[in-house]
């Protein structure tokens, strides 16, 4: 990118219509930034999910790469396996991806991180429900009462996950779209990395910015 975009100035993109079409009934679009111009376009992805749990990481890798590659993307998982993954040292790590991704000739690295994860309590009052019975006593008459039942107070919990997406440019290592989003107690890995990855695909599908025409 040239010099004088260096400090990237980030378009956010709050609209409503969008935001809609990305969601789903498992993975919230909360808010989308790109950068308001590049200098190619990002066909060629390399995935990768950062987490310790092997499990989750191949779901999630898994479901993007399968999705993106459905679409106008190639994309690939991060080739080197979590045994082997210097955890505990991010530097040497990112270095690792970078390294990986120059030599794969991608054009960026598609990164997913847990931002947080939220347990919240919510108090639900007592509910009285009637239900009409009606009871027959011959062809012609009929009798009517009311059936209740009550459903006693007590707490839903739910576990908000937050994740944040972030495509990092290879060459620059700077991030020139990123995605944030929710999900809200899943069924399982499997089913969220799957909707997960669709909504990411159709965001990006729809925010990435591309080269303008005539450069």
């Amino acid at each position: 990118m040239k010099g004088s975009t260096a400090m990237m100035k980030y378009v956010w993109f709050f609209i409503v219509a969008l935001l809609a079409g990305c969601a789903s009934s498992g993975t919230k679009v909360e808010r989308i930034d790109a950068v308001s111009e590049v200098d190619k376009d990002y066909k060629r992805v390399m995935v990768f999910a950062v987490t310790e749990k092997e499990h989750n990481r191949s779901a999630i890798e898994a479901e993007l790469v399968a999705e993106l590659n459905k679409s106008d993307f190639k994309a690939s998982r991060f080739a080197m396996s979590n045994s082997d993954i210097p955890w505990g040292d991010p530097t040497r790590l990112q270095n690792l991806v970078a390294e990986d991704a120059r030599a794969g000739n991608y054009d960026g690295v598609l990164v997913v991180s847990l931002v947080s994860k939220q347990r919240e309590s919510r108090y639900v009052p007592e509910q009285v429900n009637y239900q009409p019975i009606v009871t027959s006593f011959g062809p012609l008459a009929a009798s009517t009462y009311m059936q209740t039942t009550v459903a006693p107070a007590d707490y839903e919990e739910t576990t908000t996950y937050a994740l944040k997406s972030t495509l990092f440019d290879t060459d620059s290592a700077k991030p020139v779209w990123q995605l944030y989003s929710s999900t809200v107690d899943p069924t399982s890995i499997d089913s969220a990395a799957k909707d997960f990855g669709a909504v990411i695909v159709k965001a990006l599908e729809k925010t990435l910015p591309h080269v303008k025409k005539g450069k």
